[in-house]
């Protein structure tokens, strides 16, 4: 009997954890067995029982891990907190629908969400993959063992391998408490991230994720190419799995872009973070890695490359998680999670598969086995520009990759690089330039034909898509005005794409929707372009901060001047806009700020009205984390949060009343809600509002001028002495709720004290920014995305048996 398990779930733990080390050891078994089954490929009787062998292994292996998964969630679900990443994670308050965010918001879970992914993918080529089965296999077996070692918790040797979901909390923390009571629980977790607690964050992750599982098949079929020096083959079936790998990474990008604009409050929806650089730049290379197939299908070059990028997109996407996992990244990041200690660890993961992959390329490449044309490409082939597009694909994400990795170069070396300080414009500056060429690239080479084409002709039938682009473009600019030459080159390029690519698809193809998947994912992608010029590029901050107003701390210039100051139910002009601030509301742990848009013509009547509703989602362990709120309409997006609101730590509400007293002599000023007053001087004899003075009363004024931010004028409190009774006469200002008393008179010091009571109205300090055309952005990544699924599904389509 375990006397340290009382009232705890410990059978829980220890199933999932049976289920972990389960999945470990037959995932390494499949990978043995696919091995040996790869190594006597040529000898059918040798090789088939270790494919019927690796096969089982592999199924027993998914079904493990979708039994993690399960007991994960069963645990979760049920709040039991004696598991630390229960724990960390989760709360009794949070919903159920974000319970699957929990699953996957720690580093554990994130890895199992890739092996579940990986265990679907290898069943699926089990079934389809036919004669590349046993190399392929062999290479995802052997990526589940090296992320399964990561779930493992298990110490080797004195070294701690990985980090299980199911570590119990008295077992990983030094608290004290439990040398009192072995069995203590904690009531409660500390909750979600509140930045997670948002629907994009259930489904971004597993398409992520997806996605990077998917990039891992293209790069076995690579591998396993080099492997049995089969060069030619494998180029079929990699398509469309490439293909898919492209469309689920870029899905699962731009699934989080969505996040971010919705969930997070630096108003944009790409903020070049390290994490998010990092999980582009596979989708890139991968990119140009299909490209370059799709050349060396038609004609035979750019097989080296096609290597290259197939295998370098799935070693990015460990270095991915390198980063994000190892804690090189510091507080760079928002998505990196804390070290645990798996540094090591990763970088050998990333070694396993580098090694053996440049060993069999580099010696592939050396005994000339990797088949290559002699000749080159003609400059008027289609399979020339290809490979130039491809190479700006990785142009773009070496700048971007070699920037990110500034940290880990740091440490490495001990160096002291660091990104420009401006980083977000420094990106933007330089990819804009990659965009511009991939625009331009995307419209022209599809008219080229493999091997040769006739480039005056081409010319000749682009010449009325580039005047239509020109008038396009030359409207977009004036109307949007976006006088920058690389703006109006994205523009125009943009444009060209899309006409060109509709071009071909009817004069052509012939109005073949069905191949003209490649085609609709340029005009996709050039749309997207078009829509992320415009939306960031004429962006328009709402809230200008008209007079200055310093809100302190934590507030940088640009912060100062982007923000408004909103008091309750007094309206502020912005823009178009009359703004006001209703009020607020709760609602479990967030609270709503009701906040009034009235759009006004040029009369000042109001023609159009609505309420958004930003607000804070209540956190007393991690912060309060604002949300904001958007109204959308088809030709922009109002976007609003909150910056600051009078709350406290714990989200109630501050004292909506104060009274303080100063002790000033003339000249001084005291500062009170919404004005400030400057006592001028002292009255002796002061006069009273409907009251009317005895001979012998003493009536001290203290004459304050009163500065508000719309009006000026005089005030002044009386202290008035009758006999041996004294009393302050106060001077109010109704509309302010603010009122002033002479309270005592410091003759000896020449000093006045006042007293200012103050009924503070509820206030908030908050941003809006106006989006004109981001449905454009959000079009042109549906169009990409639908043509990338039009391509797979022509690829799986050709890839039938007769």
């Amino acid at each position: 009997m375990n006397i340290h398990a009382l009232g705890q779930h410990v059978l829980f733990g220890k199933v999932g954890h049976f289920l972990i080390i389960l999945s470990f050891v037959s995932s390494l078994a499949a990978c043995m067995a696919y091995y040996i089954a790869t190594i006597n490929r040529n000898d059918v009787i040798k090789s088939h029982p270790w494919i019927s062998f690796g096969r089982k292994m592999y199924i027993l292996h998914a079904v493990s891990v979708l039994g993690v998964l399960g007991s994960l969630l069963l645990i979760i679900h049920n709040h039991f907190f004696e598991y630390k990443y229960v724990w960390e994670h989760t709360s009794m308050s949070l919903p159920a629908y974000y319970q699957f965010s929990a699953m996957w918001s720690g580093q554990e879970g994130s890895t199992l969400l890739w092996m579940f992914w990986h265990g679907i993918l290898g069943c699926v080529l089990i079934f389809k993959a036919r004669e590349w089965e046993s190399p392929v296999l062999t290479i995802v077996a052997l990526a589940q063992v090296m992320l399964g070692s990561m779930l493992l918790g298990i110490y080797f040797f004195g070294y701690k391998l990985g980090s299980s979901p199911f570590a119990l909390i008295k077992d990983t923390m030094d608290i004290p408490i439990y040398k009192m009571n072995p069995d203590w629980v904690p009531e409660d977790g500390t909750g979600l991230n509140p930045s997670l607690q948002n629907y994009w964050m259930v489904i971004h992750p597993p398409t992520l994720f997806l996605g990077f599982a998917a990039c891992t098949i293209p790069a076995a079929f690579a591998i396993a190419s080099l492997w049995v020096r089969n060069f030619t083959d494998w180029v079929k079936p990699v398509l469309p799995w490439s293909l898919f790998a492209l469309m689920i990474l870029g899905t699962g990008i731009l699934m989080g872009g969505a996040w971010a604009y919705e969930a997070l409050s630096f108003g944009g929806f790409w903020a070049w973070d390290p994490v998010e650089n990092a999980s582009l730049v596979p989708w890139l290379v991968l990119a140009a890695g299909i490209h370059t197939l799709m050349a060396y299908k038609h004609t035979g070059y750019s097989l080296h490359a096609t290597y290259l990028f197939f295998i370098g997109s799935f070693l990015l996407v460990l270095y991915s998680s390198f980063l994000t996992k190892s804690g090189v990244l510091g507080d760079a990041s928002v998505h990196s999670f804390t070290d645990m200690g798996m540094s090591g660890q990763l970088v050998v993961t990333l070694l396993v598969f580098i090694i053996p992959a440049v060993y069999l390329f580099v010696e592939r490449m050396y005994k000339k086995q990797i088949p290559s044309k002699k000749e080159e490409e003609e400059l008027s082939s289609r399979e020339f520009w290809l490979f130039i597009g491809s190479l700006i694909f990785i142009f773009a994400s070496v700048h971007i990759i070699v920037l990110t990795s500034f940290p880990v170069i740091n440490k490495i070396f001990n160096s002291k690089l660091a990104p420009p300080s401006d980083i977000k414009s420094h990106y933007n500056n330089v990819q804009i330039w990659m965009a511009v060429l991939v625009a331009l690239g995307s419209a022209a080479t599809q008219f080229f034909k493999y091997k040769k084409s006739d480039t005056i002709k081409i010319i000749k039938q682009l010449v009325p898509v580039n005047i239509l682009s020109v008038v396009l473009s030359i409207a977009a600019v004036v109307a949007y005005r976006l006088y920058s030459p690389a703006f109006i080159l994205l523009v125009f390029c943009g444009f060209f794409s899309i006409f060109a690519n509709t071009q071909y698809v009817f004069q052509v193809l012939k109005g073949k929707w069905k191949i003209a998947g490649g085609s609709v994912s340029h005009i996709g992608f050039a749309v997207m372009l078009i829509g992320i010029l415009i939306s960031q590029g004429r962006q328009e901050v709402l809230s200008v901060n008209k007079f200055g107003i310093d809100y302190g701390k934590g507030f940088s210039d640009k912060d100062i001047a982007e923000n408004v100051l909103l008091y309750q139910n007094e309206p502020e002009q912005m823009g178009k806009y009359r703004v006001t601030y209703l009020g607020d509301s709760t609602s479990t742990q967030n609270i709503y700020f009701n906040v009034r848009y009235e759009e006004l013509d040029k009369n000042g009547n109001v023609r159009n009205d609505f309420i958004l509703h930003p607000n804070i989602l209540f956190n007393s362990k991690m912060g309060n984390n604002p949300v904001p709120s958007t109204r959308k309409t088809l030709g922009s997006d109002l976007y609003t949060h909150i910056t600051s609101a009078p709350l406290r730590e714990d989200g109630s509400e501050v004292p909506s009343s104060t009274d303080e007293t100063y002790t000033i002599s003339v000249g001084d000023t005291i500062t009170a809600s919404r004005c400030m007053v400057v006592l001028e001087g002292i009255n002796p004899d002061a006069e009273i509002k409907g009251f009317e003075k005895k001979p012998k009363d003493i009536a001290i004024g203290a004459r304050m001028k009163y500065i508000s931010l719309d009006t000026t004028y005089y005030i002044e409190p009386v202290y008035l002495v009758r006999e041996v009774f004294a009393t302050s006469i106060p001077a109010k200002v109704e509309d302010k709720n603010v009122s002033f008393s002479l309270v005592k008179i410091l003759t000896e010091e020449n000093k006045l004290q006042i007293l200012v009571e103050q009924k503070l109205n509820k206030y908030i300090i908050m941003k809006a920014i106006r989006f004109p055309l981001i449905n454009v952005l959000w079009l042109g990544c549906f169009i990409m995305v639908s043509g990338i699924l039009m391509s797979i599904l022509r690829r799986k389509r050709e890839n039938r048996p007769d």
